[in-house]
């Protein structure tokens, strides 16, 4: 998993949280929902997508990513 963000947690069945910290500006999580081979597949571009997301005015609860994000 290296391309994955060291800050990532498993919060649940194939759910990952990037928190709010990650990135300056979050207005909330960040959450993938994948396995654990497809999120250490993912590339780079993936994590900074969904939380630039998560920067978005009005967003409300968590910025989401479906197993097929790339």
């Amino acid at each position: 998993m290296s391309n994955v963000p060291k800050d990532i947690k498993e919060v649940g069945d194939s759910t990952w949280e990037i928190p709010t910290t990650y990135k300056k500006g979050m207005n909330v999580p960040a959450r993938i929902i994948a396995t654990k081979q497809l999120l250490a597949q993912m590339d780079p571009g993936v994590f900074d997508q969904v939380t630039n997301v998560a920067l978005l005015p009005g967003i409300q609860r968590y910025a989401l990513c479906m197993p097929d994000g790339h």
